[in-house]
């Protein structure tokens, strides 16, 4: 592996991006954007305009395009507050005697305007490395900064598994039905409920200790050396279709994370044996039930929620009972 580091302008930088399209944020160990707060995106802004130290920022080239390894919220932060999408804090200090707190850039004097622009930022390419080279300098660069846990492991998984559960996470199914909050989305709840999901399937859940951080991230980084990994998230990927149909309208009650492995793994086991709207009515069957606490398949899967959720007994238990509610559900519909 060899590398480069020289210094580029903001301005430069951004022509790249929005313009010349020659850098790119989409490479697939890359967490997701939005990771930093407003205080966050402000402190790092008037870093830069009082010339404090900022990282170094990581990018591997491929058909001539920069893809970004390790950076991302510090450029996409810059983007944003050049395109005036957001103020700096009200607690950021003055800088030069200017009160830059509260001010969009378009209000900065046009020195400091001009001053931001011009700044310079250390870019390192590596060059001739392999995906595995990539994904220890991504695991290193991160290993000692707030990750979770899942995000870290991430970068283990190797390229190929890499896009593929980057493809999974940005379905519809998940992006438009289950609608995680902006906090999950951050902490990347939703890979975190796919790996869970392949955790259950078929009978694969009789093998599951615990659902908890640590034995989803172990599943996680098996991942890699799986040999029928990619079969398997292509699986995940018809039933998300599935689901998606099936599920596109309705009450969301039992697509919270808690739920959600069980509801795929149901839909992966039936969906090529029952028609849509078969597993949709069933599905909005259940979920009254669960409401009300009412009919024996629902109130049994409910008292495997709540506290413990992630423990064997638990877990187990909402798979058992809710394939159980649906074979039943099938039998009485006959």
């Amino acid at each position: 592996m060899d590398r480069m580091t020289r210094p580029w302008s903001i301005k430069q930088i951004k022509g790249m991006y929005e313009k010349k399209r020659t850098l790119s944020f989409e490479h697939p160990v890359q967490r997701k954007g939005g990771q930093w707060n407003q205080y966050q995106q402000s402190l790092f802004i008037h870093s830069l305009l009082t010339n404090f130290p900022v990282p170094t920022v990581y990018t591997t080239k491929s058909d001539d395009i920069h893809y970004v390894l390790d950076g991302k919220q510090r450029l996409t932060s810059i983007f944003a507050f050049v395109n005036n999408e957001f103020a700096l804090h009200e607690d950021i200090p003055d800088v030069d005697g200017f009160m830059a707190g509260g001010s969009y850039f378009s209000e900065l004097s046009e020195e400091l305007r001009d001053d931001l622009l011009s700044s310079n930022l250390s870019i390192c390419q590596l060059d001739d490395c392999t995906d595995e080279d990539i994904e220890e300098v991504f695991y290193r660069l991160n290993n000692s900064t707030p990750l979770t846990s899942i995000q870290k492991v991430k970068a283990r998984m190797g390229s190929d598994v890499a896009t593929q559960l980057n493809k999974l996470v940005s379905h519809d199914f998940m992006t438009s039905v289950v609608k995680l909050t902006k906090a999950q989305s951050r902490k990347e709840v939703d890979l975190k409920i796919i790996v869970q999901a392949l955790m259950v399937q078929g009978n694969e859940y009789q093998n599951v200790t615990k659902l908890t951080e640590n034995e989803v991230c172990k599943h996680a980084e098996s991942l890699k050396s799986g040999f029928n990994t990619s079969a398997e998230l292509a699986d995940i990927e018809k039933t998300f279709d599935f689901l998606l149909l099936a599920l596109n309208e309705e009450d969301k009650t039992l697509l919270k994370p808690v739920h959600l492995p069980m509801i795929i793994r149901t839909a992966q086991k039936y969906k090529n044996q029952y028609e849509v709207d078969v597993f949709r009515n069933w599905y909005l069957d259940m979920t009254v039930r669960y409401k009300l606490g009412e009919g024996d398949g629902a109130e049994a899967y409910k008292s495997h929620t709540g506290a413990g959720s992630t423990g064997t007994a638990k877990v187990r238990g909402r798979i058992e009972e809710m394939e159980r509610d649906f074979n039943n559900y099938i039998q009485g519909t006959k």
